[in-house]
């Protein structure tokens, strides 16, 4: 059967479709947390901005597709912003289908001029459906490198991914481990649960703000008001995997993590300054590869960002493009 379209610019839109949009995700196998309602809904309740609309593409009543978006100054972009939402994409498995859907509701969509559609990963079919289904529509289509999320392979577990690493890099791994253990004493990691999540956040949030610069600013009220709800709903999914470093009673680092499909995906980080040549964010990450691989996970994804410390864990940069279309 084939494909209808529905346009929904309520905003309780969202709400309503929770459990079908779950659904939707759990079908799709390169859907990221960042497309679950979970994410998206916790984002739209904290961010202020245009109204959201839904795009949904339906076969028998079921629901085969589905993209979020904004329209705000005649641009059309998806729900999410490029400052915490590493990837964005329409959730659906069958691209070709629901991409030519997708363009129909943006077609029938008023108010834009141009549609920025940014943080596609090159590896979900996306890219390619979209384009094809504009081009196929008359639209002008240009097509961006935007960015970079490394990745490390985790398949065969922790050993195996050691035995991967060039023997520098593994080297300088091991003797950061050796080197705190020696000079700080013996450490150990542990990660958060619901007991302890409100009160391992509010420490997340002050050793965050004493960095330098734009980092330690990054977590102002509002932002840090996200980060909370998005770490409960994300507990309540069992996804959450804030870990920790210590030493007898002190805090050296944190790493907050979401578990995702089969895989980490590394969110954020902080790390104790006064402690900073013995490199304790360098050392959790290790033991936070070390705890996903212990999990199962098959790959660690460092998310968006070249920052150099994350290739010195071997990892592998997926380029992310942006589409930018037009109507003729």
């Amino acid at each position: 059967m084939s494909l209808t379209f529905e346009l929904l610019a309520d905003v309780e839109a969202p709400v309503r479709l929770r459990d079908e949009w779950g659904a939707l995700w759990e079908a799709d196998p390169t859907a990221t947390m960042f497309q679950r309602p979970e994410f998206l809904l916790t984002w739209l309740a904290e961010f202020e901005g245009p109204p959201p609309v839904l795009v949904l593409a339906r076969r028998d009543e079921q629901l085969a597709g589905l993209a979020a978006f904004r329209v705000d100054a005649g641009v059309l972009r998806f729900l999410g912003d490029h400052e915490i939402t590493d990837y964005l994409a329409p959730v659906g498995s069958d691209r070709e289908a629901v991409a030519a859907m997708l363009l129909e509701g943006m077609a029938a969509l008023e108010g834009w001029r141009t549609a920025e559609l940014h943080c596609l990963a090159v590896d979900t079919g996306w890219p390619g459906a979209i384009t094809d289904a504009a081009k196929g529509a008359g639209w002008m289509v240009e097509e961006q490198r935007q960015d970079v999320c490394p990745r490390l392979s985790l398949e065969g577990g922790f050993d195996a991914y050691l035995e991967r690493l060039p023997g520098k890099l593994r080297h300088e791994m091991l003797r950061k481990e050796r080197r705190l253990a020696r000079e700080a004493g013996a450490y150990t990691v542990r990660l958060s649960t619901a007991a302890t999540l409100d009160a391992d956040l509010e420490l997340f949030f002050a050793m965050h703000r004493s960095s330098e610069g734009a980092k330690g600013k990054f977590l102002h009220q509002g932002m840090a008001g996200f980060f909370t709800r998005l770490a409960h709903s994300f507990e309540q999914l069992g996804a959450l995997r804030l870990s920790w470093l210590e030493v007898g009673d002190s805090t050296l680092a944190a790493v907050l993590s979401f578990a995702d499909r089969d895989g980490w995906r590394v969110y954020n980080s902080a790390f104790d300054h006064s402690r900073r040549a013995l490199a304790p964010g360098m050392v959790l990450m290790s033991e936070t590869i070390r705890l996903a691989a212990r999990e199962g996970a098959l790959t660690l994804d460092l998310l968006r960002g070249d920052e150099p410390y994350k290739y010195r864990f071997g990892a592998v940069g997926l380029p992310l493009v942006q589409l930018t279309l037009s109507r003729s």
